[in-house]
């Protein structure tokens, strides 16, 4: 059998209306898929604090977003790499640990987060296919069927 896997993906922010810019003046993010444990930590994150489903990163409250930045923003510099986000003042790049640091960027990074999260869980269909070896009732260990 053979599948298709990639281990990055590209995506394009819709933050501040980057999306909508023409392609050249777009900002984009290169999205790397967590590890097991690290989604598992961010989906109960998403789960503490009330977040479950299609849910559009614009439609939360600060407050529900503050919990998960907390406990899982340093995830972002290990995932996540920018590309072509600039300060228009300066001309430097804006990197993916100043997304973090600063709260001018709260929404971007919650946005990276969720985003990082959809691309990383299996999707539905992965995991109606699993096969899971049938476990013995009286053991509760794993047995080859």
């Amino acid at each position: 059998m053979q599948i298709s896997f990639s281990r990055e993906q590209s995506y394009t922010p819709e933050w501040r209306g980057n999306d909508k810019l023409p392609e050249a003046e777009q900002f984009t993010a290169t999205l790397t898929l967590l590890n097991v444990e690290d989604l598992m930590f961010l989906l109960d994150a998403f789960s503490e604090a009330g977040i479950g489903g299609e849910v559009e990163q614009s439609d939360l409250a600060v407050d529900q977003l503050k919990p998960i930045l907390k406990s899982n923003g340093h995830l972002l510099p290990t995932y996540v790499k920018v590309s072509n986000l600039k300060n228009s003042a300066t001309g430097d790049e804006i990197n993916i640990e100043q997304i973090v640091e600063f709260p001018f960027f709260l929404n971007l990074a919650a946005e990276l987060l969720m985003k990082l999260a959809e691309v990383s869980s299996p999707s539905d269909d992965d995991v109606g296919n699993s096969n899971a070896l049938p476990v013995s009732e009286q053991t509760q260990e794993p047995v080859a069927s």
